[in-house]
């Protein structure tokens, strides 16, 4: 039997928490268990360093990796500037490329010179993988190498500390139900808030006007920065200050935890990739309403995008009459089948 060459994922690592940083966190152990020698090549600054962990800026990538032993280099990042290094180290590694986004469609449809170029690498990976079908559809006509199956990104966490959370458990007890949400940023698209915190802000205002005894939790970067000041402006204007918990992602809270604790799971976000933490909120029986602004799991309560009306009408009905989701399946075989 040949021997396996080794696995560098590249890509974002804690503790920058989102959902790319997630799966690769949970994909290392799924590697090595299958005899494949893994390492991490990270893209933020802030992921701690050790042996198999390390932050290489882009501009320093070709020069380290081209002159490594042969090994398969996952990419989990799709900026130019990655995508260009891609392109110059296939002549001496395989390459591979998750897309984790689901804006292609929308920023790909012009014939810009960055458009090209982007072509150009795109078509010179070995495998892409897709993690949802609107991607792989579009992809599709232009390019020869994606992989045949669309993947989910979501995998099982290995196990879920409740510990974690016993803060939180005290200052729910007040409510008869608690609504949960997740930015790992704070950022917009479109100059709208990407993940929708000022709509779940919103959302709670209308709840305590209808007398629901309903509390929020969210879990964010709290960072300072302006559009974090405004938020607590208004949660502070619509008397929410008792209503609405702020939880700094970087302080050690399990997110799963957290969902599984919750009635429902919030997701208001105005684009999206394949949403890791609406996977982990199903996978643990907890019920999500989420913006139809792309492709969803089937389990999941839509609202029409950036609608407050739709969103607090299918909040309010789930509420009232509380559906348990069906169970997740993951995507474990099939990622460790694409080398």
């Amino acid at each position: 039997m040949s021997k396996k060459l080794p696995i560098i994922l590249i890509g974002p690592y804690p503790p920058n928490i989102g959902g790319v940083s997630t799966h690769i966190v949970r994909l290392v152990p799924l590697l090595t268990a299958k005899g494949h020698g893994v390492s991490v090549l990270s893209v933020n600054k802030t992921a701690t360093n050790t042996n198999d962990i390390k932050y290489i800026p882009p501009v320093l990538l070709p020069f380290i990796l081209l002159f490594k032993p042969k090994s398969v280099l996952h990419f989990h990042v799709d900026s130019l500037s990655h995508l260009v290094v891609a392109l110059f180290l296939k002549i001496r590694h395989p390459t591979y490329l998750t897309i984790h986004n689901n804006r292609y469609p929308t920023t790909m449809k012009d014939r810009s010179v960055r458009n090209r170029i982007k072509w150009l690498c795109l078509s010179s990976f070995k495998k892409i993988i897709c993690v949802n079908s609107v991607t792989q559809q579009f992809l599709q006509n232009r390019l020869n190498n994606l992989h045949n199956a669309v993947i989910p990104a979501f995998l099982p966490p290995p196990e879920i500390d409740d510990t974690s959370i016993e803060s939180v458990k005290k200052w729910g007890a007040q409510f008869r139900h608690v609504l949960s949400g997740y930015a790992y940023r704070l950022s917009f698209y479109q100059d709208q808030d990407l993940y929708g915190i000022d709509m779940m802000v919103n959302l709670m205002k209308e709840l305590k006007q209808r007398k629901f005894r309903v509390g929020l939790v969210l879990l964010i970067n709290l960072e300072d920065n302006p559009y974090l000041d405004k938020i607590r402006q208004d949660i502070e204007e619509f008397n929410l200050i008792d209503s609405v918990l702020l939880l700094d992602i970087k302080s050690g809270y399990d997110a799963v935890a957290l969902w599984k604790y919750s009635d429902i799971y919030l997701r208001p976000t105005n684009t999206d990739g394949n949403s890791i933490s609406i996977q982990e909120a199903l996978s643990v029986g907890t019920s999500v309403v989420t913006s139809d602004c792309v492709e969803r799991p089937k389990a999941c309560l839509l609202f029409k995008d950036r609608d407050l009306e739709d969103f607090t009408e299918k909040v309010r009905s789930l509420i009232l009459n509380p559906v348990k989701p069906s169970a997740q399946t993951n995507s474990e075989e099939l990622l460790i089948e694409i080398y």
